[in-house]
Formats: C-alpha cells, structure tokens, sequence
C-alpha cells in the first residue's frame, strides 16, 4: 500500500496537464503555458456551460465556479470524481499511469 511520501512521488511523476488530458478528453487546449486554464465541462454536475471549470496545469488544483467543486491536486480530482479514498486513489492513479509494482 501507498503512504504520503509515495503520494507526492506520485504527484511529482504525473503531470497536471497530462493528467487533465487523460482525464477530460475534452478540455481545450491551454492558452497559457502554466497555471489556471479551462478544463471544459465540469464532470461533477450537469454541465452545459464551458468556462466554469478550470484547472491549474502546474499544481493539478481544480474549481468550478458553478458546483463549487474544488481540490488541491490530481489525487483530489480522482477521490472526488471515483468516490474513492485517498490510498484508494494513489493506487488507481498509479495503475493508469502505469507506475504500480
């Protein structure tokens, strides 16, 4: 099982930006180089509007404006997404990513 020093290790292997892209097919392309940048429709409500999600490419942090659905990180993203807890989430993460023993 996971512990918090393989989590940043983790974090610090998978890219924001890439991780959004896996995870939000749909998100547009960054218009900026780091930080905040539309992350498309928000998938935790029933969204028709772009613009209210976002997310930072540099930290993995995510909002929407509408739902008021929020995290620090990719780890977040994928406990509130998944209903999973946070060793539950590392370990899906790593199994995406291909970085489980």
């Amino acid at each position: 099982m996971y512990n918090t020093i393989e989590a940043s290790v983790l974090k610090n292997m998978v890219p924001p930006l890439e991780f959004y892209r896996q995870e939000l097919p749909q998100m547009p392309p960054p218009r900026q180089v780091g930080g905040w940048t539309d992350g498309g429709l928000c998938p935790f409500h029933d969204d028709h509007r772009t613009g209210n999600f976002r997310v930072n490419i540099d930290t993995g942090a995510f909002t929407c404006f509408a739902c008021g659905a929020k995290g620090t990180d990719i780890l977040a993203f994928t406990q509130l997404r998944h209903g999973l807890s946070f060793p539950d989430a590392i370990v899906a993460i790593a199994q995406a990513w291909g970085l489980s023993a």
